[in-house]
């Protein structure tokens, strides 16, 4: 009963500790800088320099990833002086601080799970080949999983942003005017390209774990 318990660990925790290294993988400067270094990337309706709209998209990405949050773009101003974020755009970035802080910690926290189960069913002789196949089971079910998300994405992205903003986000919170700075730095290209992104690479990832394990010996 134990060793099934701890198989189970494994194999439920390796999509999501997936998943999260490959978002925070890409909450870094080097992917913004990407996507605004693309010829076909969206230019701003509304004219903002493409020199100040990627300093504004860094600066967005600081206000969610380090201390002490969206407080920091009550400060930020246009070339013209005016403020850059309003305080709608504000208190959303501050709900993303505050998600990515908590799903980052749960992250932490079930990657030392499943080594945890891990290495207790590999020390076993007796066990250590479920061990190998529950990183393998693992693989699978995060490649399953992940290719339902990316073709969801993929054919209905809209449709999927808006119950991914309703699951995590309050109300109507995440919604903002085509005019405001959000979302000219980050527009819908921007996130389609993240999700397709984390969806890729996790399934690659996925498929390494299960070719890496397949048929591995008990010793």
């Amino acid at each position: 009963m134990l060793s099934r318990v701890l198989s189970a660990i494994v194999v439920i925790s390796v999509p999501v500790v997936l998943l999260l290294l490959n978002v925070r993988l890409l909450m870094n400067d080097w992917f913004i800088r990407l996507e605004y270094a693309r010829p076909d990337f969206p230019p701003d309706l509304y004219g903002m320099s493409r020199e100040e709209r990627l300093s504004l998209a860094l600066t967005g990405l600081r206000s969610v990833t380090q201390p002490p949050g969206a407080s920091i773009l009550r400060e930020v101003r246009f070339a013209d002086g005016r403020p850059a974020f309003n305080e709608r755009e504000v208190r959303h970035m501050q709900d993303v601080y505050v998600l990515q802080g908590l799903a980052f910690r749960v992250g932490g926290i079930l990657t030392l799970l499943l080594l945890g189960a891990w290495l207790c069913l590999w020390f076993s002789p007796g066990t250590r080949t479920l061990a190998w196949r529950s990183l393998g089971w693992g693989g699978w079910l995060a490649l399953g999983l992940v290719l339902l998300l990316t073709l969801g994405f993929a054919l209905a992205f809209d449709t999927a942003f808006t119950l991914f903003h309703r699951l995590f986000f309050e109300g109507d919170t995440w919604l903002f005017l085509p005019s405001d700075t959000l979302i000219r730095l980050y527009p819908e290209k921007f996130w389609f390209d993240a999700a397709l992104f984390i969806g890729g690479l996790t399934m690659l990832e996925a498929a390494v774990l299960i070719l890496v394990t397949r048929g591995r010996p008990a010793s």
